[in-house]
């Protein structure tokens, strides 16, 4: 009678091995991307290029990224493909964020779309919402992703978080809580210790085919006064893949 060939532990030990060592050789390669990509934008005059012409988009002269860190960050395809035109092998990615409600609330949905360009599968450009741009001035974003040049990296968390305060922002106008309200509408989470107030506005990806949760990413706004028409004093932003 035939016997059924077992496979040796060594040999499924060594299996594990193998696919261990590839997962972190992988994940390495990924991390040293993202410690690039991080090292351009804290020399951002120098690796990006700002395109206000039609709302505004950072162009990145030295791509760093690849297409494939994205799938790997969120485990997730994007919301939406599209071909980019006049390129062979050009790609437009949608990625919409969905603002988390706060408990018991009437606040109305609101949703973030960046477009990520590749050209080769690297990412060449970054596209923002205009409704976003509508509440927050253009040099806040600009100035928010130079930020995140000095981010701290969570290797483990796939997170980086940046912080940025009044004092660093002397030529940039900074929006109030009231003007953020106005189009944001409520945050996901308000916080008041005396005058200061913390409003989170947290926004969520999900895997368009399953809905799973696969991204995230938290913008939070600081005033030093109660009056929602006073400038913001400063902010702090993270993301994290799944």
């Amino acid at each position: 009678m035939p016997t059924t060939p077992t496979t040796s532990p060594y040999r499924a030990i060594a299996k594990l091995l193998v696919l261990a060592t590839v997962l972190v050789a992988v994940s390495g390669c990924v991390y040293l991307r993202l410690l690039r990509f991080k090292g351009h934008l804290k020399e951002f005059e120098q690796y990006v290029q700002v395109d206000r012409s039609h709302g505004l988009a950072l162009i990145f002269l030295e791509p760093a990224l690849r297409d494939e860190d994205f799938i790997f960050i969120t485990e997730s395809e994007p919301t939406l493909k599209q071909a980019l035109p006049g390129s062979p092998s050009g790609e437009v990615w949608h990625w919409v964020f969905e603002k988390e409600l706060p408990a018991e609330s009437g606040a109305e949905p609101f949703d973030i779309l960046f477009r990520t360009t590749f050209e080769d599968h690297l990412l060449t450009r970054i596209d923002f919402d205009p409704e976003l741009l509508s509440a927050i001035p253009k040099d806040f974003i600009v100035e928010l992703f130079k930020s995140m040049g000095k981010a701290r990296i969570n290797k483990l968390r796939r997170s980086a978080t940046a912080k940025m305060s009044r004092d660093a922002l002397v030529d940039v106008p900074l929006p109030s809580l009231k003007e953020i309200e106005s189009v944001m509408g409520d945050p996901s989470e308000r916080e008041t210790k005396g005058k200061r107030s913390l409003w989170r506005y947290e926004f969520n990806f999900h895997n368009p085919e399953n809905r799973e949760l696969s991204g995230q990413f938290r913008i939070v706004f600081k005033s030093d006064s109660r009056d929602l028409d006073q400038q913001i004093t400063g902010f702090e932003v993270s993301g994290k893949g799944r």
